[in-house]
């Protein structure tokens, strides 16, 4: 999935990172985990993660990343009966084969609201998808709807699909890798079909236990683990609010079983609850300084843009502060900016590269 401030590119420098201070895997707490991408990595290691964020649509990603250790099987029930074959259970890709093939004309939320085939969509001239993938995921999206309603559905079951949708719909959306607006002509990724990959667990080592996937604030994640070996954080760095960024995965992660008030050319979802207060100058230091608070942990590896609202120095005070000073480093890696838009009269980037800084502290 496009993901604003996605590590995946960075995840050998931040492995390696890592690996300067503890070669042998332990338990990690990675509490802005986003898509998941740092998490997955470290389990894949052997060690047992504990992730999570804000957004419900990273905790579906981090169920199917991170979680999960290998694919559930489904009751054929979320079929239609001529589809199941006289069969109870099926599996997750026999499952995503037969999730393809439904078919229903009728407008569901997203074709209504986010595609010009609907009246809303017209009226606001949203283009966030075809008329048909706009109903296809409303047909997916409501049959794990259906399936949820009943008390005995697989909660990390659920969320694989979930997390499948948003990216087979993240393939198909009509932008230019956010939310924030759509194109007014169909892109051609815009007009495939859209088609329901399967998401592969991360192997768990034999050896590794269990990894947990977690919805919330930082500090309460941090507060609730206790003591691990390592805290990886890395929070939002600038003023772009991820839920407003990101509200039709969002919208896909929590369904609309009692529809949201939209609003807006963009259709956004009401967002209070998830806004972070890394997002705003003046409250960032704050922020910084309560997830440090909640930080128990033998190694802290703070993730950072170098054009984020906190400077090099407040950082490493804050981080010296809180661990033993001596053992305070700094690494920095430059990669290539992530563009959701060109430069224009709107928008003019200072630079292509960025540089992510790694700030490291040991705390005991």
């Amino acid at each position: 999935m496009r993901y604003l401030g996605n590590k995946t590119k960075l995840v050998p420098f931040l492995l390696e990172t890592v690996d300067r201070f503890q070669e042998t895997p332990g338990v990690a707490c990675d509490p802005f985990a986003g898509t998941a991408s740092v998490s997955a990595a470290l389990k894949e290691k052997g060690w047992q993660v504990h992730a999570g964020d804000l957004m419900a649509s990273s905790y579906a990603l981090q169920v199917a990343r991170v979680q999960l250790d290998a694919h559930p099987r489904y009751p054929a029930s979320l079929l239609p009966a001529a589809a199941r074959n006289g069969k109870r259970e099926i599996g997750y890709r026999a499952l995503l084969e037969g999730l393809a093939e439904l078919d229903d004309p009728r407008h569901g939320f997203i074709s209504e609201h986010y595609t010009s085939d609907g009246a809303a969509g017209r009226e606001h001239g949203r283009m966030y998808f075809s008329p048909e993938n706009g109903r296809k995921i409303d047909r997916v999206r409501t049959r794990i709807e259906r399936w949820t309603r009943g008390s005995s559905h697989s909660e990390a079951a659920a969320q694989l699909l979930i997390a499948t949708l948003i990216e087979a719909a993240d393939r198909v959306a009509n932008t230019t890798g956010v939310y924030a607006s759509f194109v007014k002509t169909m892109q051609p990724n815009a007009l495939r079909p859209l088609e329901l990959r399967p998401i592969e667990p991360t192997r768990r080592r034999k050896d590794a236990a269990a990894c947990s996937a977690f919805r919330g604030p930082a500090a309460r994640l941090l507060q609730s683990i206790g003591p691990v070996d390592l805290v990886y954080l890395d929070p939002p760095y600038n003023g772009r609010q991820y839920p407003a960024y990101y509200h039709i995965p969002e919208l896909l992660a929590l369904g609309w079983a009692t529809p949201p008030e939209i609003r807006g050319k963009t259709g956004l979802i009401p967002d209070e609850a998830q806004r972070s207060d890394w997002c705003r100058k003046h409250r960032a230091p704050d922020a910084l300084r309560e997830v440090l608070e909640a930080a128990d942990g033998r190694h802290i590896l703070f993730s950072y843009n170098d054009e984020g609202h906190l400077d090099r120095a407040a950082i490493e005070g804050a981080l010296r502060e809180r661990g033993l000073p001596d053992t305070y480093e700094f690494h920095a890696r430059p990669y290539r900016r992530y563009r959701s838009d060109a430069n224009g009269p709107q928008r003019s980037y200072l630079r292509d590269d960025v540089r992510e800084h790694l700030h490291y502290v040991r705390c005991a």
